[in-house]
């Protein structure tokens, strides 16, 4: 055997060793954080929302620090509210973080009610920590996401599912929306908030069920506004 022929044969084998050693690595060593850790590491970066008007009541949801420089991502349904077939943006709209007792004052940049975006901003000289934001286009049937937020306006808390269909088209509230269909479990107050995924990711907000015939709601599936589509209308002018 010529010399050229056993150092081809050594360097394969070589490359095979360490292609298997890395395969063994990352099915190991190699774990999504768990729910835990993903909670931990988003308690600051996901924040309760209260929206109020005087002679309307108060609204409560959840948004997401998206940059360093205060701004914040919502849905547009809890900022607004509709008044004789008009929509209106509430008077008063603050945020809280999980370890404040008191609520912060936000201003309201832009909101649209098709997309149901809104964007806020946190006037203030606080150091922040953003979120970190995804790509809901890498989402696949099956894959596990969890909801992080305002839950029934108890404080923030997370609540884990999978991804049903990674984009359908649902009519709601005669509006026709890009969303994320998922198994998951979400309630009033969790408008607004984070639909995360394995690496506790942002690449959605959660935003509305549907209801049945009955006009019943239909508990445990859960719509959310796909990121990609958030990052983009902040972006735009």
């Amino acid at each position: 055997m010529k010399k050229k022929e056993i150092i081809f044969i050594v360097i394969t084998i070589i490359s095979l060793i360490l292609s298997i050693g890395l395969n063994i690595y990352f099915i190991f060593f190699s774990k999504s954080p768990s729910p835990s850790e993903i909670f931990n590491a988003n308690k600051l970066s996901v924040v309760e929302l209260k929206a109020t008007k005087e002679s309307v009541g108060t609204s409560y949801g959840t948004a997401e620090i998206i940059d360093k420089n205060g701004t914040l991502v919502t849905n547009a349904h809890v900022v607004t509210y509709k008044n004789l077939g008009n929509y209106y943006a509430f008077d008063d709209i603050s945020i809280r973080f999980a370890n404040e007792e008191d609520y912060r004052s936000v201003s309201l940049v832009k909101y649209d009610l098709e997309l149901d975006i809104a964007v806020l901003k946190l006037g203030s000289n606080l150091t922040l920590t953003p979120i970190k934001i995804g790509n809901d286009k890498n989402l696949s049937s099956g894959d596990c996401v969890y909801a992080m937020g305002n839950l029934s306006n108890y404080g923030l808390s997370i609540s884990s599912g999978i991804v049903s269909i990674p984009h359908i088209f649902v009519t709601y509230n005669d509006t026709t929306r890009n969303v994320i269909q998922c198994d998951l479990t979400i309630s009033d107050g969790n408008s607004g908030g984070a639909l995360l995924n394995s690496k506790g990711e942002l690449v959605g907000l959660t935003t509305f069920r549907l209801k049945d015939n009955d006009n019943k709601i239909v508990y445990g599936i859960a719509y959310c506004v796909p990121i990609c589509t958030v990052m983009e209308y902040i972006e735009s002018d």
